[in-house]
């Protein structure tokens, strides 16, 4: 049987624009379950460890912003943290889409629903042989947001037969956490493009061409 697994994760709300929320966007991950991944995530989780970190699930904005679980960890720790996941991303087989709108374009929360499901839609449809060509596909979600739920099974089940929705905690998939990591990137790349990174962010990225050339261009391979 021929699989695709879908792992998906969102950055921003759907409340009104606002400088600390200026965009919505979601992630799309793409794993053919016939590549393995599973000697990767042995070798990460090697790799958490030996850089003083417990296996956990790794959520890169708090990385940036030196909050929570991350808050005590030294700079220079949290960026290897940081490279261990992104670098993984870049040994395994998967593409990644992006939704995205800009809030200062769009009016409330039906409007930003009607605009991120009509560009999945269409990239779906763009699409259509490729996702047509498996026997399943398979859409992890933490169900954070009912609004992307909803974006999901509608579109999805409007275009394809067998799709199997199912709730997933971050630390259970390696992928989720690196739809977390892209979602982060992606929106930072709408925030230096726009002149509204954060001061935490430039310190952690160093500089805009240090992003562009080392962060953003590892991930950039794999979009679709």
């Amino acid at each position: 049987m021929k699989e695709l697994s879908i792992f998906v994760d969102e950055s921003g709300d759907f409340g009104s624009y606002s400088v600390h929320s200026p965009y919505y966007l979601f992630a799309l991950v793409l794993h053919e379950q016939a590549d393995g991944i599973d000697q990767a995530v042995v070798e990460l989780d090697n790799r958490i460890d030996e850089h003083g970190f417990p296996v956990h699930a790794i959520h890169s904005g708090p990385i940036i912003r030196n909050e929570g679980f991350y808050k005590n960890f030294d700079p220079e720790d949290r960026k290897r943290l940081f490279n261990d996941i992104l670098f993984f991303t870049k040994k395994v087989s998967i593409k990644y889409h992006i939704v995205s709108v800009d809030k200062k374009q769009i009016e409330g929360k039906r409007r930003m629903i009607e605009r991120l499901s009509k560009q999945f839609a269409i990239f779906i449809r763009e699409h259509l042989e490729y996702f047509s060509g498996f026997d399943k596909i398979i859409v992890y979600y933490d169900y954070g947001q009912s609004e992307i739920t909803t974006i999901l099974t509608s579109v999805l089940n409007s275009f394809l037969v067998d799709v199997d929705f199912r709730h997933v905690q971050p630390h259970q998939y390696k992928l989720f956490q690196v739809a977390d990591m892209i979602c982060t990137l992606e929106l930072s790349k709408l925030k230096y493009d726009s002149g509204t990174l954060s001061q935490s962010e430039e310190n952690f990225y160093g500089s805009r061409r240090k992003f562009r050339d080392f962060y953003y261009k590892t991930i950039k391979k794999k979009k679709i």
